[in-house]
């Protein structure tokens, strides 16, 4: 067990990190607005965390305009999705021990 706990990805590893990872994995793509409500997150907070998973390239951020308004879309990439995975395996390894 000791061993599996260093393995742990500390980018993911925190509650809202890892509830974005989360609803990406379920959902594919979410719009920020949708994100920010469904983890009760401020704009500020959501930002921060987002900027860490994109520099990390767990995400892939798009804005575009929708009816002249601007609309900021989260997607979860390969790497992402990968990243989460190894993720939960370790927990589950960790768990059975």
């Amino acid at each position: 067990m000791k061993d599996a706990i260093h393995d742990i990805d500390e980018v993911i590893h925190q509650k809202v990190r890892l509830g974005i990872m989360t609803m990406l994995a379920a959902e594919g793509a979410i719009e920020f607005v949708q994100l920010k409500e469904g983890l009760n997150l401020t704009d500020g907070n959501l930002s921060s965390h987002v900027t860490l998973l994109e520099k990390n390239d767990y995400i892939a951020i798009q804005k575009a305009f929708v009816n002249k308004r601007p609309q900021t879309t989260l997607k979860i990439t390969k790497k992402g999705r990968q990243a989460l995975k190894n993720y939960l395996e370790i927990l589950r390894k960790i768990i059975e021990e």
